[in-house]
């Protein structure tokens, strides 16, 4: 009787000790299916994204010079670097062809003035004599004829005479404006020789200085042809590229803060243009920056930082870790308040520092996982600690 009590409380322990295995396992499997996971509350905020971008130094005003006419270089009066006055003499083209084409202009009106001056004044005398002479013929002819002297045959051919003559006499009139249009065509001529030769010489249309020289002494430049490139340098610009999702928070007249590498010094500067079309390659809109250069210490090509402050965008901000990309796109856990989350899709936007702006998907209060969300799936439930 005692060995089969003993058996019945063998029995007894061994049964409690595995239904406490067991039960001790089924709570661990469901203390494991609530995944730990940090949350945090998402506001709508007011960001102002601090941006620096670098860019080239260059003249305000940068003028390519050239001739009006072909030639060759025959002198030279400045070099690179010189500051130059509007007007001053730059270069000069050889003018000898030149001076020959406005000899031969000026011989040409000359020989013309003296022909209008001469031939014209004497035509019209001779045309005058002969008129007045055959009128007298015909005078006398009137008074033979009518005496019954000579046929009316005679007559009639002295009256011929003087229609030849009155047309003689039109004629020499109408020489003299003939020959004043010829030599005023003379006298343009002659002026577009004096041009030509005027053009050969090459003056500053600024007052600024000389950045490059293109051609030397001896050298043939065709018409048109940049030979000297001139720049203001009292204002410089610098020259960068604004991200097209930035460039809608900048505006033309807005100050901001340039610092130049090549001399270690920061300055002021003033937005002056912003292009209304993107860079096709670089999807970047060209900005001028504007800044002040009358000591004449900052010089093109220099390399500049332009710092600026976008202005303020209202927006819903989540941490950048938050986020997750795969092929379909950007998304984030959304904790629920019945203890699970939910995996949505995201629209995202600029990022500022640590942070990343959400356009689409994400509604003022909500909270998002932003530690743990690499181990969850859509569903899970979790154990929740929430973090400002």
């Amino acid at each position: 009787m005692k060995s089969y009590k003993k058996a019945i409380l063998t029995i007894f322990l061994i049964s409690t000790t595995f239904l406490y295995g067991c039960s001790q396992t089924a709570a661990n499997e469901i203390e494991e299916v609530l995944k730990p996971v940090k949350v945090k509350v998402v506001e709508t905020q007011e960001y102002s994204k601090d941006m620096e971008i670098s860019g080239n130094v260059k003249p305000a005003q940068l003028i390519r010079s050239g001739f009006k006419v072909a030639g060759v270089i025959d002198h030279i009066h400045v070099e690179e670097g010189d500051i130059v006055k509007e007007g001053q003499t730059l270069m000069q083209l050889d003018p000898y062809d030149y001076q020959l084409g406005v000899n031969a202009a000026r011989s040409q009106y000359q020989a013309l003035q003296k022909q209008a001056e001469s031939s014209i004044n004497s035509g019209v005398n001779q045309a005058v004599a002969h008129l007045e002479f055959v009128n007298t013929q015909y005078d006398r002819m009137l008074k033979l004829y009518e005496e019954g002297a000579i046929p009316k045959k005679t007559l009639e051919e002295v009256e011929t005479q003087i229609v030849v003559a009155q047309n003689k006499y039109q004629e020499s009139l109408d020489a003299s404006p003939i020959a004043e249009a010829q030599l005023d065509q003379a006298r343009t001529g002659l002026e577009a020789a004096e041009s030509k030769i005027g053009d050969t010489i090459l003056k500053s249309p600024i007052t600024g200085t000389v950045i490059k020289r293109t051609f030397e002494v001896g050298e043939t430049v065709a018409p048109g042809h940049p030979t000297i490139i001139l720049g203001r340098l009292d204002k410089l610009e610098v020259e960068i590229g604004v991200p097209d999702g930035l460039v809608d928070n900048i505006r033309i007249g807005k100050n901001v803060d340039v610092f130049i590498y090549g001399l270690d010094k920061e300055i002021k500067g003033t937005i002056a243009s912003i292009d209304t079309t993107a860079d096709l390659e670089t999807r970047t809109f060209g900005v001028k920056v504007e800044i002040d250069n009358k000591e004449n210490r900052i010089r093109p090509g220099m390399i500049a930082k332009v710092m600026m402050n976008t202005d303020k965008l209202t927006t819903i901000m989540i941490p950048t870790n938050a986020v997750m990309n795969d092929p379909d796109g950007a998304k984030i856990f959304v904790y629920q308040e019945e203890g699970y989350v939910v995996e949505r899709r995201v629209i995202l936007g600029e990022i500022f520092g640590d942070e990343i702006q959400v356009i689409e998907g994400l509604e003022n209060g909500e909270k998002i996982v932003i530690e743990g969300h690499y181990r969850l799936i859509d569903g899970d439930n979790v154990k929740v600690e929430v973090v400002e």
